[in-house]
């Protein structure tokens, strides 16, 4: 059986840079140093040492009650994927939550394998030392984005498919919180005319994507008849609550919030920033192009979405295309 996971509430982010800072990022040095590219056993290791160092309570853990900000479909989410929202010191939490997510990226794979490509694996790697490096004051590794071997395939047998579901969107969902916190900075950066700063935290924003594609198609690193036995009975009635639909994701929601909002901004950046800026477009391309991947191994290309079937006759693969169209116009110069 899968444990909690904790996240914030996204809307409890930091959003200036004094806010990372304090004790608890230093439990991340050894992470962002020595085991940056290490084998994953030993970074595995590393990382629940970390967690241990970070020394939360269970006391430290709040959950949140009543919250006006969160929607029916965002609890419906976050009770399905036991997903428990927190509140009490932002730092320490966000610090746990993102190890955790690493930590059972790196486990996943140890114990279930994964047949994503090095080039993918080292996106995964990058992402989350861009995440420890940002938390730490570090700018970022520009030779990051180097090939991985992952730990093993999956030529010893098939993984459960609902634990890779069910954990894979934990990692997700780390990297997309790591993700607000970095465009909020980018957002302060632009407004203050900061561009070294600027240029710094959309080399950050565009790794930090990269990572969310693959992990994306790390959710769904299985085969179309794992899915159909073990994931897709998940996802309608008697066990989901009627009408829940992953467009209700909170982290994701609140990141396409963000990205609306600096929409002014993207139109009028100072040209220093603009192949920073294409850049970070091209990343957010790639992902929903990996998405559709992932989607149409499991749906086709011409099949209703399960959870927006009732909503529209389009095709599954046609709303994430529309989905990509409205995002990229959102960070169009």
């Amino acid at each position: 059986m899968t444990e909690n996971f904790y996240l914030l509430r996204p809307e409890q982010l930091p959003r200036e840079h004094r806010e990372l800072s304090g004790n608890e990022v230093a439990c991340l040095e050894p992470l962002a140093t020595q085991y940056r590219r290490a084998p994953e056993a030993q970074t595995l290791s590393a990382t629940r040492k970390a967690i241990t160092r970070l020394g939360l309570r269970p006391e430290d853990f709040q959950a949140v009650g009543e919250d006006p900000e969160e929607s029916q479909g965002n609890r419906d989410n976050d009770r399905a994927f036991l997903i428990v929202r927190v509140q009490g010191e932002v730092m320490p939490l966000l610090v746990h939550s993102t190890l955790q997510g690493f930590a059972t990226l790196l486990d996943e794979a140890l114990v279930n394998g994964t047949d994503l490509e090095p080039q993918a694996w080292g996106q995964l790697r990058a992402a989350y030392n861009t995440l420890f490096d940002t938390f730490l004051g570090r700018p970022p590794a520009r030779d990051e984005e180097v090939p991985m071997p992952p730990p093993r395939s999956t030529s010893e047998g098939e993984r459960d498919a609902l634990r890779r579901w069910t954990r894979g969107h934990y990692v997700f969902m780390s990297i997309v919180q790591g993700l607000s916190v970095v465009l909020n900075g980018l957002t302060r950066d632009i407004n203050a005319s900061d561009i070294p700063s600027a240029q710094v935290n959309f080399e950050r924003a565009t790794t930090i994507m990269m990572g969310a594609e693959s992990a994306l198609r790390f959710t769904g690193d299985y085969s179309y008849n794992a899915y159909e036995k073990s994931v897709r009975p998940t996802l309608m009635p008697p066990i989901a609550p009627p009408g829940m639909t992953g467009l209700r994701w909170r982290d994701h929601e609140h990141l396409v919030k963000i990205l609306s909002g600096m929409r002014p901004l993207f139109s009028a950046l100072d040209p220093a920033l603009e192949p920073y800026r294409e850049a970070f477009y091209a990343s957010i391309s790639h992902t929903y192009d990996s998405h559709k991947l992932v989607c149409s191994s499991f749906v086709g290309t011409e099949r209703t979405s399960l959870l927006m079937a009732e909503r529209t006759e389009k095709s599954a693969i046609e709303i994430l295309d529309h989905f990509k169209r409205v995002r990229l116009q959102l960070v169009k110069s």
